[in-house]
């Protein structure tokens, strides 16, 4: 991380117009008027605006990030890709939130990093944790069928869709899981009971992705920061041991015994008779056959399905998915390659943060590890599924997409700081 510091008044102004993004993902997805672009996007003008007149103006330096430097390239490329697309009018509306959530993500770079600290990392986990108090409401509605391939009644909250809700808590816990370490007092108690709900949801989401993801994410940061290991593990017993109830229970028998039959479809997914994931899968194939290099254009997925060769042409779905197969037949292996740049870059800046000595005051280790958790949990979701175009969500992944090029561009050499400050490192 370079020593260079944003003056004062951008200073303040960079982590405000953030946090006004954050404290309005509950109503993010709201449209809103003239503009047609939900509030989350919109709220992101600001910062975004904000971080373009810092780098222009020179007051800070351009990340050295491969995260950064990824994401850049991939917008370029997507231009270009729109370019020869095959639905522009979808396209464009995409790339231009492209820019909005680089730029956002640039902003909290800029405000969080070392000698700029504000408790960004927990205002997130408490207004995530509100999202989930939200959703958990309609718990008591939910009914298996197809022998729990298919749930009715699921948790939404304000998203769109259940998986993107699954995906949101999912992300999230692991930041949640160290904030609440790296707290104490009033701000733990606080920070303890929002993570309560994030986990709540996640399990109710009945979302299988979101479950495989987190349990991955969470797992890995059990093993690489000792901080954590205690309290993951207090609370991955307590998750074994209502899974293990569950399974015991009548698929009738409200909330548990529907988790219960849920869970007994792990074992193949792919059974649910209405569930057309290979068809989309080989579409997807497809398209990235007939267009290899910059794909069909952003979101142009939907329109390319239509063609006469597609195995879904009768309901062509919006996207394939599929992370790696959306991006693929997207924006072909130009978009693939790119997306493997800001891979790369989250993988070194997991190397810097193990670098650090293991210790609960050092918030940048702490976490930064967990923000790169949270990434993983997106990365492991997105081979089932794709809900990254939820605004909500979409603002989360930015969000820690930009603390990731803090944690990457972080040197070993950085004084660690104390947890009682609340000092954000990301």
């Amino acid at each position: 991380m370079t020593a260079t510091a944003v003056p004062t008044r951008s200073s303040r102004a960079l982590p405000l117009s953030v946090a006004a993004v954050v404290v309005l993902l509950p109503v993010g997805d709201t449209s809103v008027p003239v503009l047609g672009l939900p509030l989350a996007y919109v709220a992101m003008v600001v910062p975004a605006a904000l971080a373009a007149r810092v780098l222009l103006r020179d007051e800070a330096p351009v990340p050295p990030s491969l995260v950064f430097a990824g994401s850049t390239l991939g917008l370029v490329a997507g231009v270009v890709s729109t370019a020869g697309g095959v639905a522009p009018d979808r396209s464009i509306p995409l790339v231009l939130v492209s820019c909005l959530t680089l730029g956002y993500a640039t902003a909290v770079a800029l405000a969080f990093r070392p000698g700029l600290e504000v408790p960004g990392t927990e205002l997130l986990v408490v207004v995530g944790g509100a999202i989930a108090a939200l959703a958990l409401g309609s718990a008591d509605a939910l009914q298996a069928a197809e022998g729990g391939n298919v749930v009715n009644g699921r948790l939404t909250g304000p998203f769109a869709q259940p998986n993107e809700l699954g995906l949101f808590c999912a992300a999230l816990l692991p930041v949640a899981v160290a904030c609440v370490v790296t707290s104490a007092g009033r701000r733990r108690a606080v920070l303890g009971v929002a993570t309560a709900c994030l986990a709540a949801a996640w399990v109710l989401s009945m979302s299988r992705g979101a479950w495989l993801g987190a349990g991955a994410a969470l797992a890995v940061l059990a093993v690489v920061e000792p901080t954590t290991r205690r309290l993951l593990t207090t609370a991955g017993l307590a998750v074994a041991g209502t899974c293990a109830l569950a399974l015991t229970l009548p698929p009738g028998t409200a909330v548990l015994g529907v988790l219960g039959s849920r869970l007994r479809t792990l074992g193949d997914p792919g059974h649910n008779q209405y569930d057309d994931r290979p068809l989309t899968w080989a579409e997807a194939l497809r398209q990235a056959d007939e267009h290899p290099w910059l794909g069909v254009g952003p979101g142009g997925f939907h329109d390319a399905s239509t063609a006469s060769a597609s195995a879904v042409s009768a309901q062509p779905p919006d996207h394939a998915h599929n992370l790696l197969l959306t991006v693929l037949a997207d924006r072909g292996v130009v978009g693939v390659a790119l997306g493997l740049v800001v891979v790369t870059g989250c993988l070194v800046g997991a190397r810097r943060l193990l670098r650090r000595p293991a210790a609960a005051a050092d918030l940048l280790r702490v976490r930064g590890l967990a923000v790169l958790a949270g990434l993983a949990a997106v990365a492991v979701h997105g081979a089932v599924d794709m809900p990254l175009r939820n605004p909500i969500v979409s603002a989360l992944v930015w969000t820690l997409l930009g603390a990731a090029i803090v944690a990457e561009t972080s040197r070993p050499t950085e004084r660690a700081r104390d947890a009682r400050t609340g000092a954000l490192p990301c």
